[in-house]
């Protein structure tokens, strides 16, 4: 993956900003952030981004999958600082989006990511909704 365009290493480009505390059990043996557990941690952000905007409201026939997730790591992070997980959406396609993560401890960017879902009905991809389209606009990053 290129490099993030500058805006994208902008906490307030995000419409969602969420603290996730860490744990002890989150380190390395060098007693840094464990990327696994980085990985979590975006993860979780992408839930609160789905419960907030209605992505939740999948049904057995309509759900949004991870096609494609991607990693930058940017710096380190500690053991006794939340990670600020700032969350949005990069990009609608007519059946994939494109969350951006930004990762931050402090004022230190711990790691950027992208990650890609589709949307699925019946087992296949298929066009995102019209309601569902509109309902997303808001958790657009800003440029």
């Amino acid at each position: 993956m290129p490099k993030p365009d500058p805006h994208l290493l902008v906490p307030d480009s995000y419409p969602m900003h969420t603290e996730i505390g860490l744990r002890y059990s989150d380190l390395d043996v060098n007693r840094h952030l464990n990327n696994v557990k980085l990985i979590d941690i975006l993860q979780d952000g992408r839930g609160y981004l789905h419960r907030a905007s209605g992505m939740t409201e999948a049904t057995a026939n309509f759900t949004i999958v991870v096609a494609n997730l991607n990693v930058q790591f940017l710096g380190e992070g500690f053991y006794g600082e939340p990670i600020i997980c700032h969350t949005g959406l990069l990009a609608l396609g007519r059946t994939s989006q494109t969350i951006a993560q930004l990762a931050m401890q402090g004022d230190r960017p711990v790691a950027y990511a992208e990650t890609v879902m589709v949307t699925m009905l019946d087992g296949k991809a298929a066009a995102h909704p019209q309601h569902y389209r509109e309902q997303m606009e808001p958790w657009l990053i800003r440029q």
